[in-house]
Order: structure tokens, then C-alpha cells, then sequence
């Protein structure tokens, strides 16, 4: 009995045992298959970054034309300039920046008007809008020593403070009346003067400044527009002086011109009738008629 006993308490024990290896067995196949899952998300994970950093850093980038691109070696700190075409560009290693070569445009379109937000002042401290243009380019010469310290954006950081510094101080120079009319190419000069220097510091080469509409306080405006009236109405007045001087020079010419004639016709007259005396009528009658030529010359002459 207890032999018996004994073999069922084996067998239960057998039992368990195959129960556990069992168990032990699936559990280490789940176990290895969680590493290899976890082993191909990995390296899922790493091709997807490696993908992701060749798609926003790709090994070879392109410089369009009209551009210059400046290569970094953040390993050597060596620069390399390029020209239209292809640049290898390792990630981590190099770093190209693209700037272009074609001439840029700055306007300050807060200083247009004389009611606007940064308007100009001249020399009465009357707020004035002018329409600048300010046309430049980056030196290709300079662009590859000048690439550390030029920003992405030239007409914010580096265009715009220079004109702003240069352009008040010299309006502040001149009146209204010279700003509107009488000195635009000497204020456009002196802008080029001051300014190109400025840029230049900074690799810009200043192509030219142009001055377009001027916009005038209203008060100015008002009183510009009455002084206009004035000077045409006097102008007006002048011309019709002018005219009437003339009229009378030309009636004075007329009347001589005619008094002229009238001379002309009587001489003539005169001389017709001693031709004929002499003719026909004897000495005497010719000496008469001479002396009536003589009294009648005389008496123009005293006219």
C-alpha cells in the first residue's frame, strides 16, 4: 500500500516537474522573441532618424544661380566658397549657408508719409514723408570672411539701422521747401556719401538712393498750394504788363511808319508838280512851286 502510495506521489510529482519545464520553456521563447521585437524597433528607430536627418540635411545641396554659398567645417573651422552647382554638405561636419548675389531693395515704408509712424523732420521740425529706395548687393569679394557675422536677414539687421542712422540726421539739414523742390539730387548724394561707407563695413555694396514722392504736412501743403496761387496770379500780371508795353511800342511804330509815308507822298507830290512846271509853265512858275517844295520840307522838319 505504501509502495503504492509512494509511486502515485511520484507520478504527481513527474507531473509538475514536465509542468514547469513546460512553462519555463514557453516563457524563454516569449522572452526571446520580446528581444528580437524590441531589436527591430531599434533599428527601425535608428533607420527612420538616420532617414529623417538625410531628408533635412541631405549630403549634397544645390547653390541656384545668382547665389554664393559659404561652407563651414565645424571640425577644422576651414571655409569653402561655391559658386552655381552641387556642395557635399556632411551632417554634423559642414554647414552651407546660400546668400544672394542680386541686388536687393529697402524701403522704409514707416517714413512715407508725414502722418505715419517714423515720418522724417527738416529743419523747422515739420514732420515730412518721403518714398525712399535704397538698391544694394552683398560684395562677392568680402562674402566668404564677412559669412560669421552676416545675418539671414540683411534688411533687418544691418540695411536698415545704417539708413535709418544716416537719413534723419541729414533731413534734419534742410527746409521743406529745398527737401520738395530745390535740393533732391544734394540729398541724394549726401545719403550716398554717408551710407555706402556704413555698408560696406559689412560686405554691402550701395547701389544707388532714389527720393520719390514727397508727402507734405497738410498745414504746409495748404499754405504751399495758396503761395502757388500767388506766384502764378503775379506771373499772370506780369505777362499782361508785358503784353500791353508791347501793343503801345507796336501802335508808336505804326503811327511813325505811317507819318513816314505820309512824308514820302507829299515829296513825291511835290517833285511831280516842279517836274511839271518846269515843263510847261516858264522859270517862274517853277521857282514858285520850288519855293512851296522848300516851305512844305521846312514845315515837316519843324513837325
Amino acid at each position: 500500500m505504501s509502495e503504492r502510495l509512494n509511486a502515485i506521489v511520484q507520478a504527481i510529482r513527474n507531473a509538475f516537474a514536465r509542468s514547469a519545464r513546460g512553462v519555463a520553456g514557453a516563457g524563454s521563447a516569449a522572452a526571446t522573441g520580446l528581444l528580437n521585437a524590441r531589436g527591430l524597433i531599434l533599428l527601425a528607430a535608428g533607420v527612420a532618424a538616420a532617414g529623417n536627418a538625410l531628408y533635412r540635411h541631405p549630403p549634397l545641396q544645390t547653390v541656384e544661380r545668382g547665389e554664393i554659398g559659404v561652407r563651414m567645417n565645424h571640425l577644422s573651422g576651414g571655409i569653402s566658397q561655391f559658386r552655381e552647382g552641387s556642395v557635399l554638405v556632411v551632417p554634423g561636419v559642414h554647414e552651407l549657408r546660400r546668400y544672394s548675389l542680386r541686388d536687393q531693395l529697402y524701403r522704409p515704408v514707416q517714413s512715407a508719409k508725414a502722418s505715419g509712424e517714423a515720418p522724417f523732420q527738416s529743419v523747422e521740425g515739420l514732420s515730412i514723408g518721403v518714398d525712399l529706395a535704397v538698391r544694394y548687393a552683398l560684395d562677392p569679394a568680402r562674402v566668404a570672411a564677412m559669412s560669421r557675422s552676416l545675418p539671414d536677414n540683411l534688411n533687418a539687421e544691418i540695411v536698415e539701422p545704417a539708413v535709418q542712422g544716416v537719413i534723419y540726421k541729414i533731413f534734419t539739414r534742410y527746409t521743406v521747401r529745398e527737401i520738395f523742390s530745390t535740393k533732391r539730387a544734394e540729398i541724394q548724394q549726401a545719403i550716398e556719401k554717408e551710407l555706402a561707407p556704413k555698408l560696406a563695413a559689412d560686405g554691402i555694396v550701395l547701389r544707388s538712393v532714389q527720393m520719390g514722392k514727397i508727402d507734405l504736412p497738410a498745414d504746409y501743403r495748404q499754405g504751399l498750394d495758396r503761395l502757388l496761387a500767388e506766384e502764378l496770379e503775379t506771373e499772370k500780371m506780369r505777362y499782361t504788363l508785358e503784353l500791353k508795353e508791347k501793343r503801345v511800342q507796336e501802335s508808336a511804330l505804326d503811327a511813325e511808319a505811317q507819318k513816314v509815308r505820309r512824308e514820302k507822298a507829299a515829296e513825291a507830290t511835290g517833285n511831280e508838280q516842279i517836274i511839271a512846271a518846269r515843263a510847261g509853265r516858264g522859270d517862274e512858275a517853277c521857282a514858285a512851286l520850288q519855293a512851296a517844295a522848300d516851305r512844305a520840307a521846312q514845315a515837316r522838319g519843324r513837325s
